[in-house]
C-alpha cells in the first residue's frame, strides 16, 4: 500500500514538473496509459491557462461535458456556467471540433483554430490552451485522416497557443505503425511518450 502511495505521488509530481516547463507555441503529443492519468494532466494544463489569462478549451468523447462541467466546478471553484458563456472556456467532444460534418476537414480545422485565437487576442486575452483527445478519431476510423491532420500543423506554433495532443496508449497500439509514431514525435515539439 505505501509502496502505491508512493508511486502515485511520485507521478504526480512529475505531471506537474513537465506542466511547468511549457511555453506559448508548445504543440505537445501526450500518450496517455489511463483516462484518470490524461484528465488529471487535462484539467491542471487548462486550469493554468485560465490562471494566465488564457482560454482554456477541451476536446474529448472520453468524459461527457456535464462531467467536465462538474469537475471544473469542484476543482477550481468558479462558475464554468459564466466562462463559457464569455468565452473564456470551451467544452466540445472531439467530433464537434474536428468534423461536425462526420469527416475530418483539414483546412476547416486550421481556420477554426486561428479564429478562435484571433477571438481571444481580440478580448485581452494573452492566448489559448488547447487539450486535443484524439481517441474518438480512431473510434471512428480515422487514423489516416488524423496522421495528415498532425502533419499539415506547424512542430511549434507561431501563434499564442499551446496545444497537447492526447493520445491513448491502446489507440497507438492498435493502429499505428512504429514509423507513424515517429512521425507524429517528429510533428510536435513537445514529446511526452514514456515507452514510446
Amino acid at each position: 500500500m505505501a509502496k502505491s502511495l508512493y508511486f502515485k505521488s511520485l507521478y504526480i509530481h512529475l505531471l506537474a514538473q513537465r506542466l511547468q516547463t511549457i511555453e506559448q507555441g508548445n504543440h505537445i503529443i501526450a500518450v496517455y496509459t489511463s483516462k484518470e492519468e490524461k484528465f488529471n494532466e487535462a484539467f491542471a494544463f487548462l486550469k493554468g491557462g485560465l490562471e494566465r489569462n488564457e482560454v482554456a478549451v477541451m476536446t474529448t468523447t472520453d468524459l461527457p461535458k456535464e462531467e467536465i462541467r462538474a469537475r471544473m466546478e469542484n476543482e477550481w471553484q468558479l462558475n464554468v456556467a459564466e466562462l463559457e458563456s464569455r468565452g473564456d472556456i470551451i467544452i466540445s467532444t472531439t467530433e464537434e471540433a474536428y468534423f461536425p460534418d462526420g469527416i475530418p476537414n483539414i483546412q476547416r480545422t486550421i481556420a477554426l483554430w486561428s479564429t478562435l485565437v484571433e477571438n481571444c487576442l481580440s478580448k485581452g486575452k494573452r492566448g489559448m490552451r488547447v487539450f486535443g483527445d484524439m481517441n474518438a478519431f480512431f473510434k471512428s476510423g480515422f487514423t489516416k485522416e488524423l496522421l495528415e491532420y498532425e502533419s499539415c500543423l506547424e512542430q511549434k506554433f507561431n501563434f499564442p497557443i499551446i496545444g497537447i495532443c492526447a493520445y491513448d496508449s491502446k489507440d497507438i497500439d492498435n493502429n499505428v505503425t512504429l514509423e507513424q509514431i515517429r512521425q507524429l514525435q517528429q510533428n510536435h515539439d513537445t514529446v511526452w511518450t514514456e515507452g514510446y
